[in-house]
């Protein structure tokens, strides 16, 4: 099993992997696509996803430290209730997904393509994931808080990707 310190620096370390790349997206998209005037209105939707999601990434990257410091609670049960809190905001994004599939097909540049279909059906697999974990049908364990992060952090440069390459 993982010990408090190694867990708390390997989430720092996500930390600044999601700082550095908010950072690197930012000035990238306005000095690119925004300097151009290529702007449209479904590229400020996509930028809005890609902030939030970046953001959100960095603020799972520093939750621990703020509730080893609040609550005194053991190294599993932390685990435990960052799982429930993540399968919580997981859910209400995968909500959120649904509602804006309506908005992203109506873009002019919308394609029916598998990436699209591929994101949303990994978000669905975590959210599947994150939900058995809580019905202990598989072990809630440190990799899935991981996985969480990443999977922001995967989001936000998937809105990247989008805004950068496709005109």
């Amino acid at each position: 099993m993982i010990n408090h310190s190694d867990f708390l620096e390997a989430i720092k370390f996500y930390g600044e992997i999601g700082i550095g790349q908010i950072g690197f997206q930012v000035i990238a998209i306005s000095l690119g696509r925004r300097a151009s005037g290529e702007w449209k209105a479904q590229d400020s939707v996509r930028f809005i996803m890609m902030i939030y999601n970046s953001i959100q990434g960095i603020i799972l990257s520093y939750l621990p430290f703020y509730l080893v410091s609040l609550l005194w609670v053991d190294f599993p049960e932390m685990i435990y209730y960052l799982i429930a809190f993540l399968t919580f905001l997981i859910s209400l994004y995968s909500c959120y997904l649904i509602y804006i599939y309506n908005k992203v097909r109506k873009f002019p540049d919308f394609t029916s393509g598998g990436a699209l279909t591929t994101v949303y059906s990994l978000t669905f697999i975590v959210n599947i994931l994150m939900l058995l974990s809580l019905f202990h049908a598989i072990q809630p364990d440190i990799w899935l808080y991981y996985l969480s992060i990443h999977f922001y952090q995967a989001w936000s440069l998937y809105g990247f990707v989008r805004l950068m390459i496709y005109r």
